[in-house]
Protein backbone atom coordinates (compact mmCIF):
# COMPACT_ATOMS: atom_id res chain seq x y z
CA UNK A 1 0.00 0.00 0.00
CA UNK A 2 2.93 2.58 1.18
CA UNK A 3 4.30 1.75 -2.55
CA UNK A 4 1.77 2.38 -4.08
CA UNK A 5 1.63 5.96 -3.04
CA UNK A 6 4.81 6.46 -3.63
CA UNK A 7 4.89 5.44 -6.94
CA UNK A 8 1.30 7.55 -7.22
CA UNK A 9 3.53 10.43 -6.22
CA UNK A 10 6.10 10.14 -8.19
CA UNK A 11 3.75 9.55 -11.47
CA UNK A 12 2.30 13.09 -10.43
CA UNK A 13 5.56 14.48 -9.87
CA UNK A 14 6.75 13.80 -13.34
CA UNK A 15 3.21 14.89 -14.47
CA UNK A 16 3.67 18.23 -13.31
CA UNK A 17 7.55 18.42 -14.51
CA UNK A 18 6.40 17.98 -17.91
CA UNK A 19 3.82 20.40 -18.18
CA UNK A 20 6.61 23.09 -17.03
CA UNK A 21 7.32 24.05 -20.34
CA UNK A 22 3.82 24.70 -22.16
CA UNK A 23 2.80 26.71 -19.14
CA UNK A 24 6.06 29.07 -19.52
CA UNK A 25 5.40 29.98 -23.31
CA UNK A 26 1.30 29.52 -23.36
CA UNK A 27 1.05 32.93 -22.28
CA UNK A 28 3.33 34.48 -24.72
CA UNK A 29 2.55 36.79 -27.73
CA UNK A 30 5.79 38.53 -28.28
CA UNK A 31 5.64 38.89 -31.91
CA UNK A 32 2.56 40.86 -31.52
CA UNK A 33 2.70 44.73 -30.37
CA UNK A 34 1.13 45.57 -26.86
CA UNK A 35 0.14 49.13 -28.20
CA UNK A 36 -3.46 48.85 -30.22
CA UNK A 37 -1.87 51.54 -32.61
CA UNK A 38 0.81 53.79 -32.76
CA UNK A 39 1.79 56.90 -34.51
CA UNK A 40 4.71 59.04 -35.47
CA UNK A 41 6.02 61.99 -38.16
CA UNK A 42 9.16 61.99 -40.70
CA UNK A 43 10.07 64.90 -39.29
CA UNK A 44 9.82 67.06 -35.95
CA UNK A 45 9.24 70.60 -37.48
CA UNK A 46 7.28 71.93 -40.23
CA UNK A 47 6.70 75.25 -42.00
CA UNK A 48 3.59 76.26 -44.26
CA UNK A 49 3.66 74.24 -47.79
CA UNK A 50 5.88 71.24 -46.66
CA UNK A 51 4.79 67.50 -46.79
CA UNK A 52 4.16 65.25 -43.44
CA UNK A 53 4.55 62.14 -43.60
CA UNK A 54 2.25 60.05 -40.90
CA UNK A 55 2.82 56.47 -40.32
CA UNK A 56 2.53 53.68 -37.77
CA UNK A 57 1.35 50.33 -36.71
CA UNK A 58 -1.66 48.53 -35.60
CA UNK A 59 -1.77 45.55 -33.40
CA UNK A 60 -4.60 43.91 -35.03
CA UNK A 61 -6.82 44.14 -38.24
CA UNK A 62 -10.39 45.86 -37.59
CA UNK A 63 -11.27 46.33 -41.52
CA UNK A 64 -12.45 49.99 -40.45
CA UNK A 65 -10.13 53.11 -41.48
CA UNK A 66 -7.66 54.83 -38.64
CA UNK A 67 -9.58 58.62 -38.12
CA UNK A 68 -6.41 61.54 -37.76
CA UNK A 69 -7.07 64.38 -36.25
CA UNK A 70 -4.76 67.73 -36.41
CA UNK A 71 -5.17 70.14 -33.84
CA UNK A 72 -3.54 73.48 -33.44
CA UNK A 73 -1.56 75.04 -30.57
CA UNK A 74 -4.79 75.95 -29.50
CA UNK A 75 -6.64 72.82 -29.68
CA UNK A 76 -8.66 74.32 -33.15
CA UNK A 77 -9.32 71.47 -35.60
CA UNK A 78 -7.24 72.07 -38.89
CA UNK A 79 -7.33 68.91 -40.58
CA UNK A 80 -8.85 65.35 -40.33
CA UNK A 81 -8.28 62.53 -42.87
CA UNK A 82 -8.28 59.22 -42.68
CA UNK A 83 -6.03 56.12 -43.82
CA UNK A 84 -6.37 52.41 -44.25
CA UNK A 85 -4.28 49.59 -42.39
CA UNK A 86 -1.66 47.57 -44.64
CA UNK A 87 -1.69 43.76 -44.55
CA UNK A 88 1.34 44.00 -42.43
CA UNK A 89 -0.43 45.85 -39.98
CA UNK A 90 1.65 49.00 -40.79
CA UNK A 91 -0.25 52.30 -42.30
CA UNK A 92 1.50 55.48 -44.47
CA UNK A 93 -0.12 58.71 -45.15
CA UNK A 94 0.82 62.50 -46.73
CA UNK A 95 -0.33 65.19 -45.89
CA UNK A 96 0.28 69.03 -46.55
CA UNK A 97 0.84 71.20 -43.63
CA UNK A 98 -0.43 75.32 -43.74
CA UNK A 99 -3.40 76.62 -45.43
CA UNK A 100 -6.20 79.29 -43.71
CA UNK A 101 -6.71 77.09 -41.04
CA UNK A 102 -2.79 76.63 -39.74
CA UNK A 103 -2.84 80.18 -38.45
CA UNK A 104 -1.03 79.94 -35.25
CA UNK A 105 2.58 78.96 -35.37
CA UNK A 106 3.97 76.77 -32.22
CA UNK A 107 3.42 72.79 -30.94
CA UNK A 108 0.56 70.78 -32.99
CA UNK A 109 -1.01 67.63 -32.05
CA UNK A 110 -2.12 64.66 -34.27
CA UNK A 111 -4.64 62.27 -32.73
CA UNK A 112 -4.88 58.72 -34.04
CA UNK A 113 -7.88 56.42 -33.56
CA UNK A 114 -8.66 52.95 -34.71
CA UNK A 115 -12.32 51.57 -34.22
CA UNK A 116 -12.89 53.00 -31.14
CA UNK A 117 -11.63 54.90 -27.93
CA UNK A 118 -9.45 52.41 -26.74
CA UNK A 119 -7.44 52.05 -29.84
CA UNK A 120 -5.63 55.75 -30.02
CA UNK A 121 -2.38 57.44 -30.05
CA UNK A 122 -0.60 60.93 -30.63
CA UNK A 123 2.33 62.66 -31.70
CA UNK A 124 3.37 65.96 -31.75
CA UNK A 125 5.24 68.72 -33.98
CA UNK A 126 6.08 72.26 -34.33
CA UNK A 127 4.48 74.29 -37.01
CA UNK A 128 7.16 77.05 -37.85
CA UNK A 129 4.26 78.88 -40.00
CA UNK A 130 5.26 80.19 -43.43
CA UNK A 131 9.02 80.45 -44.95
CA UNK A 132 11.23 83.39 -44.46
CA UNK A 133 14.14 84.57 -47.06
CA UNK A 134 16.09 87.73 -46.49
CA UNK A 135 16.69 90.00 -49.20
CA UNK A 136 20.26 91.76 -48.67
CA UNK A 137 20.63 94.94 -50.62
CA UNK A 138 23.63 97.43 -50.01
CA UNK A 139 23.40 95.58 -46.07
CA UNK A 140 19.59 96.61 -45.77
CA UNK A 141 17.58 92.94 -45.26
CA UNK A 142 14.18 92.44 -46.31
CA UNK A 143 12.10 89.62 -45.52
CA UNK A 144 10.27 88.14 -48.41
CA UNK A 145 7.42 85.30 -46.89
CA UNK A 146 6.73 82.60 -49.03
CA UNK A 147 5.08 78.52 -49.30
CA UNK A 148 5.77 76.16 -51.73
CA UNK A 149 4.20 72.71 -53.28
CA UNK A 150 6.34 70.14 -54.96
CA UNK A 151 9.78 72.16 -54.55
CA UNK A 152 11.99 73.98 -52.22
CA UNK A 153 13.58 77.58 -53.08
CA UNK A 154 18.01 77.94 -53.62
CA UNK A 155 17.94 81.42 -53.58
CA UNK A 156 16.53 85.07 -54.15
CA UNK A 157 18.77 87.45 -55.96
CA UNK A 158 17.48 90.81 -56.64
CA UNK A 159 18.27 92.55 -59.92
CA UNK A 160 18.49 96.27 -59.43
CA UNK A 161 19.30 97.32 -63.07
CA UNK A 162 16.46 95.49 -64.16
CA UNK A 163 14.14 96.13 -60.99
CA UNK A 164 13.46 92.70 -60.95
CA UNK A 165 13.80 89.18 -58.66
CA UNK A 166 15.29 86.19 -59.51
CA UNK A 167 14.34 83.11 -58.12
CA UNK A 168 16.45 79.68 -58.29
CA UNK A 169 14.05 76.74 -57.22
CA UNK A 170 14.17 72.91 -56.97
CA UNK A 171 11.29 71.63 -58.39
CA UNK A 172 10.20 68.24 -57.81
CA UNK A 173 7.27 68.17 -59.67
CA UNK A 174 3.96 70.58 -60.81
CA UNK A 175 3.68 72.83 -58.13
CA UNK A 176 3.08 76.37 -56.59
CA UNK A 177 4.79 79.41 -54.91
CA UNK A 178 2.90 81.77 -53.11
CA UNK A 179 5.58 85.05 -52.21
CA UNK A 180 4.88 88.01 -50.18
CA UNK A 181 7.27 91.02 -51.02
CA UNK A 182 8.08 94.00 -49.56
CA UNK A 183 6.54 97.06 -51.18
CA UNK A 184 9.28 98.92 -49.43
CA UNK A 185 11.78 95.96 -50.89
CA UNK A 186 10.05 96.47 -55.22
CA UNK A 187 7.00 97.42 -56.05
CA UNK A 188 4.91 97.62 -59.71
CA UNK A 189 3.76 101.23 -60.47
CA UNK A 190 1.82 103.55 -63.54
CA UNK A 191 2.03 106.80 -61.63
CA UNK A 192 0.63 106.32 -57.95
CA UNK A 193 -1.80 103.27 -59.38
CA UNK A 194 -0.45 99.88 -59.10
CA UNK A 195 0.40 97.90 -62.36
CA UNK A 196 0.96 94.20 -62.61
CA UNK A 197 3.92 92.19 -62.20
CA UNK A 198 5.83 90.46 -65.28
CA UNK A 199 6.79 87.44 -64.25
CA UNK A 200 8.86 84.68 -66.21
CA UNK A 201 9.03 81.19 -65.61
CA UNK A 202 12.60 80.27 -67.37
CA UNK A 203 11.92 82.86 -69.46
CA UNK A 204 8.44 82.08 -70.64
CA UNK A 205 6.15 84.66 -69.80
CA UNK A 206 3.28 83.07 -66.91
CA UNK A 207 0.03 83.88 -65.71
CA UNK A 208 -0.20 84.20 -61.51
CA UNK A 209 -2.53 85.53 -59.39
CA UNK A 210 -2.17 88.53 -56.83
CA UNK A 211 -3.42 90.28 -53.35
CA UNK A 212 -2.43 93.48 -51.74
CA UNK A 213 -2.15 95.00 -49.05
CA UNK A 214 -0.55 98.66 -47.92
CA UNK A 215 2.67 97.39 -47.42
CA UNK A 216 2.86 94.53 -49.59
CA UNK A 217 1.53 92.38 -52.74
CA UNK A 218 1.67 88.63 -52.83
CA UNK A 219 2.07 87.11 -56.02
CA UNK A 220 0.94 82.95 -56.10
CA UNK A 221 2.71 81.83 -59.31
CA UNK A 222 2.67 78.19 -60.87
CA UNK A 223 5.37 76.14 -61.94
CA UNK A 224 6.08 72.75 -63.81
CA UNK A 225 8.44 70.09 -62.88
CA UNK A 226 11.29 71.29 -65.10
CA UNK A 227 11.38 75.04 -63.79
CA UNK A 228 14.51 76.13 -62.86
CA UNK A 229 13.94 80.31 -62.48
CA UNK A 230 11.53 82.38 -61.55
CA UNK A 231 11.95 86.30 -62.65
CA UNK A 232 9.42 88.72 -60.87
CA UNK A 233 9.78 91.94 -62.71
CA UNK A 234 8.48 95.46 -61.39
CA UNK A 235 8.56 98.97 -61.93
CA UNK A 236 11.05 100.04 -58.86
CA UNK A 237 12.77 98.43 -56.37
CA UNK A 238 15.56 99.23 -54.12
CA UNK A 239 17.66 101.03 -54.05
CA UNK A 240 16.29 103.62 -56.26
CA UNK A 241 18.11 105.85 -54.30
CA UNK A 242 20.39 103.82 -52.17
CA UNK A 243 22.53 104.95 -49.39
CA UNK A 244 25.60 105.81 -50.91
CA UNK A 245 23.40 108.24 -53.37
CA UNK A 246 21.97 110.00 -49.77
CA UNK A 247 25.46 110.31 -48.61
CA UNK A 248 26.59 111.80 -51.72
CA UNK A 249 23.46 114.34 -51.97
CA UNK A 250 24.75 115.32 -48.46
CA UNK A 251 27.86 115.76 -48.72
CA UNK A 252 26.79 117.81 -51.88
CA UNK A 253 24.50 119.83 -49.82
CA UNK A 254 26.67 120.83 -47.33
CA UNK A 255 29.48 121.31 -49.76
CA UNK A 256 26.87 124.13 -51.45
CA UNK A 257 25.88 125.58 -48.05
CA UNK A 258 30.05 126.11 -47.09
CA UNK A 259 30.24 127.41 -50.80
CA UNK A 260 27.60 129.88 -50.31
CA UNK A 261 28.32 131.22 -46.80
CA UNK A 262 31.86 131.88 -47.98
CA UNK A 263 30.44 133.92 -50.77
CA UNK A 264 28.30 135.69 -48.65
CA UNK A 265 31.24 136.80 -46.37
Amino acid sequence: MKINSIIFMLILSLLAISYLPVFAQSPSSTSMPSIPITIMTDKSSYSDGDKMIISGSVKDQLNVPISFVIKDTNQNVVLIGQVSANSDNTYLTQVTTGGSLWSAVGTYEIDVTYGSKDRTAKTTFAFAGYHFYPIVIQGVSYNATYTITNGTINSITPKTDAKSLQISIDATGDGTLAITLPRSLIDSKTGNQDSPFAVQEDGVIIKFEESKLDISRTLTLPFSSNTKQIEIVGTQIVPEFGPLVFVSLTVSMLFLLYAKRQLSL
